[in-house]
């Protein structure tokens, strides 16, 4: 799949997939939890959307949808670096996913997420809404156009 590159003010974002090194880099600064690199050998790559934004040649946020890439999605993996996470990176990668929704996903789509801690407030902007368990679940159900 080829690269496509925006800048946004002196962001960089990449429609790719981190490294192994950027994901284990980043998700060790922002939640200290990482995932073995034979897993993420096996699920990267298989995602139907990515996005990473970069500071320079540095990682600072990245986000994945996996799913059918039509009706069924889960947002997985949106992490932004602590240094970065008040400065609407998190909205950043939201609307690279929610654009491509616009452009892939049936006029009935569902997609879920699992809120991590202080994400449920960004979600809602996004039309999401929490699911009545004791997890951070949450889903949105759209339906585009008339009828």
């Amino acid at each position: 799949m080829e690269t496509v590159t925006e800048k946004v003010a002196k962001l960089r974002i990449e429609k790719r997939s981190p490294t192994r090194e950027e994901y284990r880099s980043l998700t060790n600064q922002s939640d200290g939890y990482t995932v073995e690199n034979q897993f993420t050998k096996t699920a990267f790559g298989k995602e139907v959307f990515r996005v990473v934004v970069l500071d320079g040649p540095n990682l600072i946020g990245m986000g994945r949808v996996i799913g059918d890439g039509a009706i069924y999605f889960c947002i997985q993996d949106i992490t932004v670096h602590p240094n970065y996470s008040n400065k609407s990176v998190s909205r950043l990668i939201m609307d690279q996913i929610e654009a491509y929704f616009e452009t892939v996903a049936s006029r009935h789509f569902y997609v879920g997420v699992i809120a991590g801690k202080g994400t449920k407030e960004l979600y809602k902007t996004y039309g999401f809404i929490e699911r009545k368990t004791k997890s951070s679940e949450m889903f949105k159900i759209a339906i585009r156009g008339n009828g």
